[in-house]
């Protein structure tokens, strides 16, 4: 590496740490002489966050579809070679409240291109290498504080990993420019009467459920909310017959949308004519029949879109307020214990 590339590379790298967690992981294969079943493996990997942004996304190709949207994060490219082979790597930057889901990126990305090993550099700019065995870590090596040099090591240990054999591995530059990701092709104008919505579409599960003014099992729906432990808004709707409905909004992410949709299946009476709609992460809207399933599909989302669902019906003009009185506070951890315990004796 030259003094221009180490320059660079420590330029970015500082300007992230006490503000970002970060990995580099290999974002292309090298030769022909890679080990078949290494490259294959990565399709063990839990098909449900299995990459499409070749369709939606171009500029994302490499990562896991339900991690590129709706967060703040970036990433920069590290340009490199193998021999005379051109060879990159990216360096992503993440949030701090998310290391579970950065260590699932990271296996994304391992198991793809069929390597072990993840440069992980920590809040305080603590370097490690993640020893990963399919989507699993298996370990770690300390590095140490953070210097440039780390990237030629790790990017030496990626082609050994890819069994390159005989050549070294040589870090160029990296871009400084960083790239932020954004929904594919959701319109975002007009949600700030729809709560936090914005902020989740992309990224979770969205679920517009109506207020249930009855028990069941002697428990309200707010009371199921909070053993769910999604956060969720409180929509008010207006229309011009006078009628008003409230509607939930929950945000949930995918390892939690099994449970809430049984769990919402057993809430919500047969008798009700209410919509139960669905936003997927892709941002396509449906409405769901009492028993979860899909009934319609409305399009792609947007407020205009849903707005329509709601005038097709008959119902007149519509407006939407958030619901200003009401705030989400996550549950202790009393109340998401026993709420645990509650779910799973529904029946």
């Amino acid at each position: 590496m030259d003094v221009l590339g180490r320059s660079q590379l420590n330029s970015i790298v500082q300007s992230y740490i006490g503000k970002r967690i970060m990995i580099v992981v290999p974002s292309q294969s090298i030769g022909q002489d890679i080990d078949v079943d290494a490259r294959a493996s990565h399709l063990s990997l839990n098909r449900q966050i299995i990459c499409r942004s070749d369709i939606n996304n171009k500029a994302v190709v490499g990562l896991p579809y339900s991690y590129t949207t709706g967060r703040n994060w970036c990433r920069h490219h590290i340009h490199g070679f193998v021999g005379d082979e051109a060879f990159g790597m990216e360096l992503i930057c993440w949030c701090l409240d998310s290391l579970e889901d950065l260590k699932e990126v990271a296996a994304w990305y391992v198991q793809k291109y069929g390597a072990h090993h993840v440069l992980f550099i920590s809040l305080k700019g603590d370097t490690k290498i993640w020893n990963y065995e399919d989507a699993r870590i298996i370990g770690h090596r300390k590095l140490g504080p953070w210097q440039a040099d780390y990237i030629e090591l790790y990017g030496q240990m990626i082609v050994d990993d890819l069994k390159y054999k005989g050549c070294t591995y040589q870090c160029t530059s990296i871009e400084e420019d960083y790239r932020l990701v954004r929904t594919p092709y959701c319109d975002r104008s007009n949600l700030d009467d729809l709560g936090q919505l914005s902020s989740h579409l992309g990224a979770d599960h969205i679920l517009f459920i109506p207020a249930l003014n009855y028990q069941v099992e002697g428990r309200t729906m707010q009371q199921y909310l909070s053993f769910l432990d999604v956060p969720y808004d409180k929509v008010n709707h207006s229309f011009e017959t006078g009628e008003t409905l409230v509607y939930y909004v929950l945000y949930v992410r995918h390892c939690r949308l099994k449970l809430v949709l049984d769990v919402l299946q057993l809430l919500v009476d047969d008798g009700d004519n209410k919509l139960l709609l669905y936003v997927t992460p892709e941002g396509n809207l449906y409405a769901l029949r009492r028993s979860m399933s899909i009934q319609q599909s409305y399009g792609v989302f947007s407020r205009a879109s849903y707005e329509s669902v709601f005038i097709g019906m008959s119902r007149g003009g519509l407006q939407i307020h958030i619901d200003e009185e009401f705030n989400y506070d996550r549950p202790n951890m009393f109340t998401r214990m026993g709420g645990a315990m509650i779910l799973g004796q529904l029946k």
